[in-house]
């Protein structure tokens, strides 16, 4: 299986040509798609996006991380080996921060086709480099035979969650299509400030409930729940948590009970 996250889902070219070299190449192997949540170049959404897909799917799942960063390596191909022997394919632009933070980073290697070059072209790189060796290694490839170890990668600097007294201090990660806001606070965290199911609580000044049960929600309520990873998540019955609350993706949250 290899599962693809991209934030280039909006982008009907670049997608037919991924899925038709997909098609080509491996007709056989399942495919899973990621890409609605993610705005073009958020390399931090991509990269928790990843980590929480990766904590629901099987370990032997490849995954396949596409999306455009900024940095002077952002167009170098690696391969990503955790602790506990997952995969994760793209380029060194931070999107294996998250994955590296959750499972452990075992290694890393540079990818190194014989007779492709390595191009500064993103659609390019994809296509010749990433897309193939995705393949292969579902496909059951080595990873040692992938290329040499990568001794440095770009860690992407970011807001880290934290709580104290009735305190919990995060921000949003990413906002679905339902107005949905997924947060990069452990649902635990919760507990340790003495919360429960079907308390109070206020975020940002407004009032919310905790509910576990999303079908005892009343219209409009803000609710927190758990969410995929185990993060905690904001929703709204019927209406948009984000506009509600008049958040977006990097807005910063504050939780009190």
């Amino acid at each position: 299986m290899i599962a693809i996250i991209t934030d280039h889902g909006s982008d009907e070219l670049f997608m037919g040509v991924l899925k038709g070299s997909f098609a080509e190449l491996a007709p056989d192997q399942e495919i899973i798609e990621v890409t609605h949540p993610i705005n073009i170049g958020d390399v931090y959404s991509a990269s928790c996006i990843t980590e929480r897909l990766a904590c629901h799917l099987p370990k032997s799942t490849i995954f396949l991380t596409i999306v455009d960063g900024q940095n002077e390596s952002a167009r170098r191909p690696i391969v990503l080996k955790t602790k506990d022997d997952r995969f994760f394919i793209g380029f060194d632009n931070g999107a294996f921060t998250m994955p590296i933070e959750r499972f452990g980073l075992r290694q890393i290697r540079e990818i190194n086709i014989p007779k492709v070059k390595f191009s500064l072209s993103f659609t390019r790189s994809v296509l010749d480099i990433l897309i193939p060796v995705a393949i292969q290694m579902a496909n059951g490839k080595a990873y040692e035979e992938i290329g040499n170890i990568y001794m440095t990668f770009y860690y992407l600097k970011h807001k880290k969650s934290s709580f104290e007294d009735k305190k919990i201090e995060g921000e949003i990660v990413f906002v679905n299509d339902l107005g949905d806001l997924s947060t990069n606070i452990p649902f635990e965290y919760l507990t340790k400030i003495g919360l429960h199911n079907e308390d109070k609580l206020k975020i940002n000044g407004k009032n919310a409930s905790i509910m576990l049960d999303r079908r005892a929600v009343r219209k409009t309520e803000l609710t927190v729940c758990e969410g995929l990873g185990g993060y905690l998540e904001i929703t709204a019955n019927y209406a948009h948590a984000s506009k509600i609350l008049n958040l977006s993706s990097k807005s910063e949250i504050v939780l009190e009970g």
